[in-house]
């Protein structure tokens, strides 16, 4: 199931507002491979128009990351778009990701395990030794 992440509620009707919604990685590689087609651009003729490497792009279209704030001017002024076209809300998703999140919540059916969602910038230090507590038989 295909999970989008608002800042307001579904309408009525079920409809999301779009306005509001936060893009993903994977929806905005679809949009920028979209908007090349339309201009007639592969990746290569893409980067050198924007001044970016080949690999960045290719890592974009691919859904694997999202360019920074810099690289969003330069991608959308390679393509006369406003970057606010080219990736709506990227504010509030550079947020959404740099916002930490701490989640623990039931299985069903077991009263021994529980799950557990950690979104948050820590030390290599202390992400070692989650790890290990992780991994402990």
């Amino acid at each position: 199931m295909k999970q989008i992440h608002t800042r307001s509620s579904p309408s009525k009707t079920g409809n999301v507002d779009l306005t509001q919604k936060v893009m993903q990685k994977q929806e905005f590689g679809r949009r920028l491979y979209n908007l090349m087609i339309e201009s007639k651009l592969n990746q290569s003729a893409l980067a050198r128009l924007a001044g970016l490497g080949r690999d960045s792009i290719s890592q974009y279209v691919r859904g694997r990351s999202v360019p920074t704030p810099i690289n969003l001017q330069k991608l959308a002024g390679a393509l006369n778009l406003d970057p606010d076209i080219l990736y709506p809300n990227y504010a509030a998703a550079a947020a959404m990701q740099e916002e930490p999140t701490f989640q623990v919540r039931a299985v069903d059916g077991s009263t021994e395990e529980m799950w557990l969602n950690v979104n948050m910038k820590v030390s290599v230090d202390k992400s070692i030794r989650i790890m290990a507590i992780l991994n402990e038989k």
